[in-house]
């Protein structure tokens, strides 16, 4: 009894294992190329998309190859415009009233033996956007004539008063980053004996700073490989609002390259500026808003991009009057296969052959079009419009049996 359990269990364990081999087998067979699978089960095959009664294409045997390119990869546009819009942009200088440095007390004298002159040193952190230098103070005590100096040179020779509150303007062109005021009384003259001194107090040095911290806006979009293959035309849209009497001039920038400098009109609905496509790059573009002063608020900020129409891969193939009549007679069949790079995701397009169009859709390695019935003598053309960017390994045309 025990053998014939053995024997029982070790037939049921052949016929699983010769079940699952088989279910193995049977989805090998589903899942390869069909191409493949007819060939293996010695199946006749055609294409879905073959036209014109074409028949065991798969099977069919190469008479000659009539073409044969690598068109590698085919883009496709879907429209003839692309917009890169940008956020509001506010762009402005601001200027306003600094006081520089601050002295308390300066004393100065001089008489026919001795002299002391007293010294006021002040920096300018942003010389390039400061202007209108003011030195403010109030005469204390004052014998005699003022003399002033900015660094060694003479800036102020005059008679005060005491009680005086005066604003002297330091010249621009003398003013440096670091600087040195020099006060010092005048010589008594004949009156030895005597000492001029000059007492002033609550020191300034006053000017008019610009903030520049937000006169630039710097903004990056970006271009696709496609649209820089293809591109025709760009242009640079803006609406500025702005008040023209306070406002100088507008500077703006491609990657650096400068395309507009100018004072728009503030009451413009749209200012469009074209710039050469060979300003952009592929991938990331910086597009630079700049202004000398004033304020601007620029809104409905786009670039628009106007495309080329694509100029499709087109080949040729010619068929002498032998091959011609062959085909038309059925003896021969023209056949088109497709060799794609991508195995997985959906390839699908038109063939325009002879200014006929054949539909293409499939997720296969490869595709097979019979192109017997439109065919013509000698000159024949085959053009490729996908419908979603594409790369095609190999494209070729064969006279088969």
């Amino acid at each position: 009894m025990a053998t014939e359990n053995k024997r029982g269990q070790a037939a049921m364990g052949a016929a699983v294992l010769l079940a699952i081999i088989m279910g193995l087998i049977v989805m090998f067979i589903i899942l390869i190329p069909p191409q493949d699978r007819a060939e293996l089960l010695d199946e006749p095959y055609s294409s879905s998309s073959t036209t014109g009664g074409a028949k065991e294409l798969s099977k069919a045997t190469v008479s000659v190859n009539l073409m044969q390119e690598s068109p590698g990869r085919i883009d496709y546009l879907s429209q003839n415009q692309i917009e890169h819009p940008l956020p509001v942009i506010n762009i402005y200088t601001k200027t306003e009233s600094k006081v520089l440095a601050e002295k308390n007390v300066a004393y100065a004298k001089k008489g026919s033996f001795s002299e002391e002159i007293a010294t006021f040193s002040f920096d300018v952190p942003d010389l390039k956007h400061s202007a209108n230098f003011l030195l403010t103070f109030k005469v204390e005590n004052a014998d005699g004539p003022l003399r002033m100096f900015l660094n060694g040179d003479e800036v102020f020779n005059s008679e005060i008063t005491t009680g005086d509150s005066l604003t002297i303007t330091l010249p621009a062109n003398k003013v440096k980053e670091t600087n040195e005021l020099s006060i010092a009384a005048t010589s008594p003259g004949l009156a030895f004996w005597a000492t001029n001194e000059i007492n002033i107090n609550n020191m300034k040095v006053v000017a008019e700073v610009t903030s520049t911290e937000a006169q630039s806006s710097k903004n990056i979009f970006l271009i696709s490989e496609v649209e820089k293959k293809n591109l025709e035309k760009l242009v640079l849209q803006f609406k500025p609002d702005c008040i023209f009497e306070e406002v100088g001039k507008l500077y703006v920038t491609i990657n650096g390259e400068e395309i507009y400098s100018g004072v728009p009109d503030c009451d413009l609905t749209m200012v469009p500026i074209e710039f050469s496509p060979n300003m952009i790059h592929q991938g990331e573009n910086s597009l630079v808003f700049r202004t000398e002063k004033g304020n601007y608020v620029l809104s409905h900020v786009v670039i628009k991009s106007n495309l080329k129409e694509i100029d499709y891969p087109t080949y040729y193939f010619d068929l002498s009057n032998e091959q011609y009549d062959a085909v038309i007679a059925g003896n021969n069949r023209v056949r088109l296969s497709l060799e794609f790079v991508d195995v997985v995701t959906s390839k699908y397009g038109t063939i325009v052959f002879n200014g006929h169009q054949k539909h293409f859709d499939t997720k296969e390695v490869s595709y097979v079009i019979d192109l017997s019935d439109d065919i013509v003598k000698v000159s024949n053309s085959v053009k490729i419009k996908p419908e979603k960017t594409i790369e095609v390994r190999m494209v070729r045309v064969d006279l088969v049996k």
